[in-house]
């Protein structure tokens, strides 16, 4: 894995780290192939001042086909349309969706095999985030009468509605049902963006999300080019205490490498803005405090 330099660290991580909201202009619940175009074609921002967001929930069948995430009509297959190719390429492009356009997308596939639409992302302002009901692990999804990826969100973000919360951001929502360590797990990654889509929450609005600390943490590395001296490790700690609670940022350690390793901790809603990044790998999820190797062995 190629370094980083260290302002590139300090900018996706400030980003990752953050859960900034926008004020979007219009919310359309993309729900088949017309209110997709139309949404595409007539709902791109007409002003800087505008920033529109497209949900698309699909709760289908899935299957893979030639390789390529592909929807299905029936569990027979007869008529399929390549999910990947028709959808998530175009909506990942900036040839074809713009930065100008101000276009966010969130995508909530319930289906089998959905993880297949992970790719790596690209860090523009725009954000195309991906919930899906599988993992690489599971690749089937549960289907009605059993708790769906649905069924999990909507009871999720009911949950926060009635506990006060200002606001939802899915990529938190997503932590949340991976915590609960169900046999079917979902995934989450951005095609686009190092950001999630927040939207807020009606009802009394007393908590502040970003205020309560993760329950649920990923370990991971960053691999910094520049050889960052004591000083400016000291400076660097600092700045991460900073961040807001749910971030839950920590440095666990540092390797001196070809380049400065720096084995860190964070809420998994922070790494998974992270995923994929250039410069950044998961090592475990919620992994325990580290052992005190020393103290383990010569008590033996």
């Amino acid at each position: 894995m190629a370094p980083i330099i260290v302002e590139q660290f300090r900018r996706t991580l400030t980003a990752a780290a953050a859960q900034r909201g926008q004020d979007y202009t219009h919310v359309l619940q993309a729900v088949s192939e017309d209110a997709f175009l139309h949404f595409v074609v007539s709902f791109k921002a007409k002003s800087e001042a505008e920033h529109n967001l497209m949900i698309l929930h699909y709760a289908g069948h899935g299957m893979t086909k030639n390789g390529n995430f592909t929807f299905a009509e029936t569990t027979e297959a007869k008529k399929t349309l390549n999910a990947d190719n028709c959808l998530l390429n175009n909506l990942k492009e900036a040839d074809i969706i713009p930065e100008s356009e101000h276009f966010d997308v969130l995508i909530i596939l319930d289906c089998c095999f959905a993880h297949i639409a992970t790719r790596a992302p690209t860090i523009p302002r725009r954000v195309v985030e991906v919930i899906v009901a599988t993992s690489v692990q599971t690749p089937p999804a549960r289907s009605p009468p059993h708790n769906t990826l649905t069924a999990k969100l909507a009871g999720e973000i009911a949950h926060r509605k009635r506990s006060g919360h200002k606001h939802v951001e899915f990529a938190d929502a997503f932590q949340a049902l991976r915590s609960r360590g169900d046999i079917v797990r979902p995934s989450h990654t951005l095609l686009v963006g190092v950001a999630s889509v927040i939207l807020p929450l009606n009802g009394p609005r007393t908590v502040e999300p970003t205020s309560i600390p993760a329950s649920y943490t990923a370990l991971f590395n960053v691999s910094v080019s520049q050889d960052l001296t004591t000083d400016e490790m000291r400076q660097l700690s600092a700045w991460i205490r900073n961040f807001h609670r749910f971030a839950s940022l920590n440095i666990d350690n540092v390797y001196r490498t070809q380049s400065m390793c720096l084995i860190m901790r964070s809420a998994l809603s922070v790494y998974a803005k992270l995923h994929r990044l250039h410069g950044y790998s998961l090592i475990a999820e919620n992994p325990s405090a580290p052992l005190d190797l020393n103290r383990l062995l010569t008590s033996i």
